[in-house]
C-alpha cells in the first residue's frame, strides 16, 4: 500500500511525537526541526512518496539500515537517485549511527541533543547519508555521493 506523504510530512511527525519531551527548549526545537527539514529537502529535492518497505533500488548492501518496521521513497532516477527510509520499532540513531560506521562511513558534522534526538550526515561507499534519530525512530536520507 502506498502512502502518500511527502518525506518532510514523515519526518515532522517523528519530530512531533519526540520533541514535546523537551519541553521548554523551544529553540532545540526549532532547529532540530529546521535541520530535518532542511537534511530531507537537501537530499531528495523535495517530496517523496513512502510506502511500505525498502524503496525499489535502495542500496541495501551498501547502506546497511537498522531492523524494524520499515516505510521508504524513491526521487529521481540514475545518479539522481534519492532514498528516504524510515525505521520505526526498537531503534536508536546510535545503532543506525554504529551500523553504517561498521560499513566503513566516516561521520562529517553529527548534534545530539538528549531527550530529543540526533542528526548526522555520513559518507562512505560512494553515498552520502543524513541520518536523523530519536529512541524508537531513526530517518535515513540517502544519495549517490557525486
Amino acid at each position: 500500500m502506498i502512502l502518500r506523504r511527502s518525506a518532510r510530512v514523515a519526518v515532522l511527525a517523528l519530530c512531533a511525537a519526540v520533541l514535546p519531551a523537551a519541553a521548554g527548549c523551544s529553540l532545540i526545537e526549532q532547529t532540530v526541526t529546521q535541520s530535518v527539514q532542511d537534511a530531507v529537502k537537501q537530499a531528495t529535492g523535495g517530496d517523496v512518496e513512502l510506502s511500505d518497505g525498502v524503496p525499489t533500488g535502495f542500496p541495501s548492501d551498501e547502506v546497511p539500515i537498522v531492523a524494524g518496521d520499515v516505510r521508504g521513497g524513491t526521487k529521481g532516477k540514475g545518479a539522481d537517485t534519492h532514498w528516504v527510509v524510515v525505521v520505526t520499532g526498537s531503534v536508536t540513531a546510535d545503532s543506525a549511527e554504529d551500523k553504517l560506521l561498521a560499513a566503513g562511513f566516516t561521520v562529517h558534522n553529527a548534534v545530539a541533543q538528549q531527550n530529543v534526538g540526533s542528526v548526522a550526515t555520513l559518507s562512505g561507499a560512494g553515498f552520502d547519508v543524513t541520518l536523523v534519530g530519536t529512541d524508537g525512530s531513526v530517518v535515513y536520507a540517502v544519495s549517490p555521493r557525486g
